[in-house]
């Protein structure tokens, strides 16, 4: 029997349609479990890229962009918080013996930042130089060994001194510099004096009640010698074995009361008693003459001369201070 042909009919069979996935459509996306769980895990990946740039910020602001902070403007000088903080580890030991809070110290140590960036500008407008070489110099002097290169006395040392202080070599030759300044400032006061002055020789009897003082007045007004009375009456217990006289100085050396009131007195005159903190004092002009400055009066008289310089530095300049008590809190949290 011939096989039976299958007819055919040319139309196209029937495709077998797929599944469409279970899901719920948003914006025209159908979202399915597995999208669900993608979002989730983009999510997390967001989230923790977000909290690690966070604590990347943290740690930038924390370790490189906070120290940074100009916490003090002296002139054109400026001073930031890790520089605060690198000196102020150093200030609080050195005055750890002072009865001031730390509050105190801590506030103190701007001020003598304020001093030092002064004192650089002073040596500035007067004309005074300060090298690198002149820094390295004072450095190695307080080292006691001379400049040297690596592997030197003095390198060896100046590491040591960098890493005792923790403070870096930046820092350590910024500070320096202000002391070199400051040295260099006085040397030249000192040449400016030159070697001698108008000094006054006074003869005094020191005593420590006014009432008594008085009564010693009217006897030496009466006729006593004043050197008699001085022997027998002053507390000064040196000047009584030189009839009270005391050595030649500098009228700027004096007690301020004392300089006051020998304005427009002349050699001879008697004066007192006046009142030098908790003495009295009855004292007589006995010479007033060009006389050679010892060495220490040169200093004294140097300091002097500094001292006003920088008060009238100071008033000139424009010192902005933002150190606020999160910077102090910073810097003690982050002591070296």
């Amino acid at each position: 029997m011939a096989a039976r042909r299958e007819r055919t009919t040319g139309l196209p069979r029937p495709r077998v349609r797929e599944k469409a996935p279970r899901g719920r459509r948003f914006a025209g996306v159908t979202w399915t479990e597995q999208h669900g769980r993608l979002a989730i895990i983009g999510s997390a990946v967001v989230l923790l890229v977000a909290i690690l740039g966070v604590l990347a910020y943290r740690i930038y602001e924390d370790r490189i962009g906070r120290p940074r902070t100009v916490v003090l403007e002296v002139g054109t000088t400026d001073y930031t918080l890790g520089y605060y903080r690198d000196r102020l580890s150093q200030f609080l030991r050195a005055n750890a013996s002072q009865n001031d809070s730390v509050a105190l110290i801590e506030q103190d140590l701007i001020t003598k930042l304020q001093d030092e960036a002064l004192t650089i500008q002073l040596a500035h407008d007067k004309g005074v130089a300060i090298t690198a070489d002149d820094i390295t110099r004072s450095i190695a002097d307080s080292l006691g060994v001379p400049v040297g290169g690596n592997g030197s006395a003095f390198d060896s040392l100046y590491r040591q001194r960098l890493q005792t202080l923790h403070i870096s070599d930046g820092n350590f030759r910024k500070l320096t510099e202000a002391q070199v300044a400051s040295e260099k400032l006085l040397d030249k006061f000192k040449a400016d004096l030159g070697e001698s002055g108008e000094q006054l020789v006074l003869r005094t009897v020191l005593l420590s009640d006014q009432d008594v003082a008085n009564a010693i007045l009217q006897r030496i007004q009466s006729g006593e010698d004043m050197g008699t009375v001085a022997q027998k009456e002053s507390q000064d217990l040196e000047g009584r074995g030189k009839d009270g006289l005391l050595d030649p100085e500098p009228l700027a050396l004096l007690p301020a009361s004392v300089q006051a009131a020998l304005a427009g007195k002349n050699v001879g005159d008697l004066i007192g008693p006046i009142q030098v903190e908790t003495d009295w004092w009855i004292f007589r002009v006995e010479k007033r003459e060009p006389t050679p400055y010892t060495d220490a009066q040169k200093g004294q008289l140097a300091q002097q001369q500094l001292d006003a310089a920088l008060k009238e530095k100071r008033a000139s300049t424009r010192i902005v201070t933002s150190l606020d008590a999160d910077d102090i809190k910073w810097a003690e949290k982050n002591l070296n």
